[in-house]
């Protein structure tokens, strides 16, 4: 441990090639996220700006349908009596966290979020491992659900990003290795659009290195703030505009929701394929009589037909009458005449 400090084996290589004196260049400007979230992490920067284009373009600008916030530290207490838990040294897991970020996923589902546009992360490989058990056992099979666009560590996603990242802390006893400010930054830069984050409040909103963006996120409800009545592609709201909100108050709560939600919607799909079932065979029906009905008037001038056919037979066949005793006696006197 001495010779890791003496040495700075914590040390990036970029960082040693500064220290040395060797050229570089510092970039000034950030294009990913919206400033909003941009603001979280850009304290550990020198001089960190916005590129023009997240402040213009219209994704950047509209609100994140359903929710009241564009990122949110949420606060989970212990579930079903427990916190972070350790079945293999150094292989850390928090049920509770894994229940509620794979609910989240659920409830963006629902709202018509893509899966490709969400990603879970977490500071822990076993959280990574629970997180995407809950996600085999309650969301792949099913349609409307699927899986994210990827479940990973925060040390893994370094460099990627999407448009919306769920991010599970795990930790409950101590801070743990996300006390490293570098760590923290690369957790709060992978989200272009909308960060929620699920943690305990009492353990990370205490230390100390972490309170530039911690302060931020807690200043917002620490419980997740929902918006009733929107939908992904169906929003017109924008990023600050105000609007009511409910907050979900633990993981029960939110597994309730999600539940809710879904059984509404399959009654609703339910119903519709009713309908559409009923209007098709009402048109079914309705094909049918007109088929009837057009057999009846084809049998019917076929009819007509075949009757006009026999009377034109019968006329040509019938024999020629007899001429009269009249007829006889007027064609002799003329020729008598003659």
């Amino acid at each position: 441990m001495a010779i890791q400090k003496y040495s700075h084996l914590d040390q990036p290589l970029f960082t040693r090639f500064i220290r040395l004196g060797t050229p570089y260049v510092e970039l000034n400007a950030q294009g990913r996220a919206r400033p909003s979230i941009a603001r979280l992490y850009n304290w550990r920067y020198r001089s960190l700006g916005d590129l023009p284009a997240v402040s213009t373009e219209p994704s950047f600008l509209a609100a994140n349908p359903g929710f009241a916030f564009d990122y949110q530290f949420i606060n989970v207490p212990d579930f079903l009596g427990k916190g972070e838990l350790e079945p293999h040294p150094y292989f850390y897991q928090n049920l509770g966290e894994a229940e509620y970020v794979v609910s989240l996923f659920t409830f963006m589902r629902l709202m018509g979020y893509p899966a490709s546009k969400i990603t879970i992360l977490t500071t822990y490989n076993g959280q990574k491992h629970l997180i995407r058990d809950v996600v085999e056992r309650r969301c792949a099979a099913v349609p409307q659900l699927g899986r994210p666009h990827k479940i990973a560590t925060v040390d893994k996603y370094q460099g990627q990003q999407n448009d919306y990242v769920l991010l599970s802390l795990v930790r409950t006893r101590i801070v743990g290795h996300l006390r490293d400010v570098r760590r923290l930054v690369v957790a709060l830069s992978r989200a272009r659009l909308g960060l929620y984050i699920v943690g305990r409040q009492s353990l990370f909103g205490n230390c100390y290195e972490l309170q530039p963006a911690f302060k931020q996120l807690l200043a917002r409800p620490t419980q997740l703030a929902l918006v009733k009545g929107e939908a992904y592609g169906a929003c017109s709201r924008k990023l600050g505009d105000k609007v009511e909100f409910d907050l979900i108050p633990g993981v029960e709560a939110m597994a309730d929701l999600v539940t809710r939600i879904f059984a509404e919607q399959m009654e609703f799909a339910a119903a519709d394929a009713a309908a559409i079932q009923a209007e098709a065979d009402a048109a079914a029906a309705q094909a049918e009589a007109d088929a009837m009905a057009a057999r009846a008037e084809a049998a019917a001038a076929a009819a007509k037909a075949e009757a006009e056919a026999s009377s034109s037979v019968a006329a040509v066949t019938q024999p020629v009458a007899a001429p009269s005793q009249t007829d006889a006696q007027a064609s002799s006197a003329t020729a008598e005449a003659m």
